[in-house]
């Protein structure tokens, strides 16, 4: 059954995909926002993670019903930009001003003039794999790092669709070394660091909370000297993006690595936590963040 039930994803993710490419974006996004919707309606189980990831965020801060415009509006960004995805063949360089405005691209630049390689960091928020393929075509190729699927049929279909502008996909378990090579041939590499980490995370604050991170981004700042670079992107009401290019996050080392790297991550999740704020429809409730507890000596 299981080898029956990877047949058939691999099957309609092609027929997706051969239908994303001749269906007008419009009706694409506006299909991926009604799938969203029934899938906010149909999986109670993570409606009611969102809604406990969002108390947990917030508090009381949000006025009644505000959690619940939220999830929902969550669930649609997320069914737009899963649909979205599969028409990225259709893209290309003339897609910047079409598809795709960019703020703070001197940043990037700078960044990669310094010649040390480049770590791009984000979260599961707005179009983050928009923004990776964009990348590409600015001339910026990017190693992504992605977890492998269960599915192996998937594996070639998804790798083309995230690497149709040059970008190299990786896999968490050959990671760390992927990531150095390509420092060391002066590559940007992307990474998303908002999510639990399990055993193997450090703990900084996310909302206040603790939660376990993982420590690449910080590991290959300090071990290579590589410029740390945030970025993000926010959906226009016409259906474009805009992507956000922030300037090089700065830091100076202790000669201590643990806590340089610690300083680093509480910093990079600090800034991930201020998109979030401000746009928190755009971020992944569904996730269950805060599932990993700290030490007891740790909590306080």
């Amino acid at each position: 059954m299981r080898r029956l039930r990877f047949l058939f994803e691999g099957l309609a993710f092609g027929a997706l995909v051969r239908a994303a490419r001749i269906m007008p974006r419009r009706w694409l996004l506006a299909t991926g926002s009604l799938a969203g919707y029934l899938g906010y309606w149909l999986d109670p189980r993570h409606r009611r993670v969102g809604a406990d990831n969002l108390k947990l965020a917030f508090g009381d801060e949000l006025v009644p019903g505000e959690a619940r415009r939220i999830q929902r509006a969550c669930w649609r960004h997320f069914g737009r930009i899963t649909l979205d995805a599969l028409g990225f063949p259709r893209l290309d360089a003339c897609a910047t001003g079409r598809v795709v405005h960019y703020e703070g691209l001197e940043h990037l630049r700078a960044a990669y003039e310094k010649g040390r390689g480049v770590l791009l960091f984000s979260g599961h928020f707005g179009h983050w794999e928009l923004t990776a393929l964009m990348q590409g075509y600015l001339g910026y190729p990017l190693v992504l790092v992605t977890r492998p699927l269960d599915n192996r049929r998937l594996e070639p279909l998804l790798a083309r669709l995230r690497g149709g502008s040059g970008n190299r996909i990786v896999h968490k378990r050959d990671a760390v070394r992927e990531m150095l090579r390509a420092l060391r041939e002066k590559i940007g590499v992307a990474i998303v660091i908002d999510q639990d980490a399990r055993d193997g995370g450090i703990f900084v604050p996310f909302f206040d909370r603790p939660a376990s991170t993982t420590p690449t981004l910080g590991l290959l700042a300090v071990r290579t000297g590589a410029a740390v670079l945030p970025t993000f992107s926010v959906p226009n009401p016409d259906g474009s993006y805009r992507i956000v290019y922030e300037p090089e996050v700065t830091w100076q080392p202790s000669g201590d690595r643990d806590t340089d790297v610690l300083e680093l991550t509480a910093t990079c999740t600090a800034i991930i936590e201020k998109w979030v704020r401000r746009h928190p429809e755009l971020w992944l409730w569904m996730h269950r963040r805060w599932k990993t507890r700290p030490p007891r000596d740790e909590r306080g």
